[in-house]
């Protein structure tokens, strides 16, 4: 028995009419005699009487009251359904980055709070490698991450920033005295990284697709996790290391120059990860707060971070 049925048997029994029964219903008489056949044929009793005037048998009118209910019940669900996605309320659970001081992660968080007030929005500031653990774990919502995502089956990643990285060189380096830096100038230089298990997807692009690519063998010297001690390590001579440019405009440090790559120069990229199973309408809309801010932009451009911490962002 389908809700169908029970929605042409209403009209028909409320009409005692064929014709003014689908006139209501907005169908030819036709399939609505051969619907009601139907559904005696499958109950195996007759709920009308057919003739000059059609009436309802015991049967019909012992069915009526109860297809009206389930009539009600049905359109009671589905408008709790349809207010439920467009409600927007309940918790996210928004991972935030350990590192950097970009423009669009505390932007999105304010202007989603502020357009969805009934949401309580948890924030939890981990590096990307956390937050991927904690995003299988279904431990949070929707994250900030950079490069990627490591299993694209279960999560989806969309790029937010994108900015070119530079190198951090100790003072009186020789490679501090070119403009440009060949990235195959790096052969046989200590370099300070981030740990794997830290930010794994730039980890992976710094050693396999920029060293790599250009035949260049690192030689990590230091993991370092945060940028305070990515600058000493360069300062002291310790090595080289991947700063985001960005960085350069806001932060100086004794002892250590910046230099841009030759093209194409190395990027940094934050982008927004959440899962591929997720049907939550806060997620959705966090997402639509995003795609607004960057198209602000102007032109699809991205976000220009105000800075990038780290060591190689």
């Amino acid at each position: 028995m389908e809700l169908r049925h029970l929605r042409y048997f209403i009209a028909v029994a409320e009409e005692l009419h064929f014709g003014r029964a689908a006139e209501r219903l907005r169908i030819t008489q036709p399939p609505l005699s051969f619907q009601i056949q139907s559904l005696e044929r499958e109950l195996g009793v007759r709920l009308l009487v057919r003739g000059r005037r059609v009436e309802l048998t015991e049967a019909g009118r012992a069915l009526l009251g109860k297809a009206r209910h389930a009539i009600e019940a049905a359109d009671a669900a589905a408008r709790a359904a349809q207010q439920a996605s467009a409600t927007v309320s309940g918790r996210l659970r928004v991972g935030y980055p350990a590192t950097g001081i970009f423009e669009l992660p505390p932007l999105a968080l304010r202007s989603f709070q502020e357009r969805f007030c009934d949401v309580a929005v948890q924030t939890v500031v981990a590096p990307t490698g956390a937050h991927l653990e904690a995003l299988a774990a279904k431990q949070l919502d929707v994250a900030f991450v950079r490069l990627g995502v490591l299993d694209r089956e279960t999560m989806r990643y969309r790029t937010l920033q994108t900015e070119p990285l530079v190198l951090a060189a100790p003072e009186g380096h020789p490679l501090a005295r070119l403009p440009v830096v060949p990235v195959e100038r790096l052969a046989g230089q200590p370099i300070v990284l981030f740990p794997h298990d830290v930010e794994p997807l730039l980890y992976r692009y710094l050693v396999t697709d920029v060293l790599g690519r250009s035949r260049v063998a690192p030689s990590v010297v230091l993991e370092a996790t945060s940028l305070e001690s990515a600058c000493s390590a360069v300062a002291a001579g310790l090595g080289v290391a991947f700063l985001a440019e960005s960085l350069t405009r806001v932060l100086a440090v004794p002892g250590v120059v910046h230099r841009p790559f030759a093209p194409p120069a190395p990027l940094s990229k934050l982008g927004v990860a959440w899962r591929q199973d997720t049907t939550s309408t806060t997620v959705r809309c966090f997402l639509e707060v995003l795609d607004e801010l960057t198209a602000a932009a102007g032109n699809d451009r991205r976000l220009a971070p105000v800075a990038s911490g780290g060591v190689a962002t």
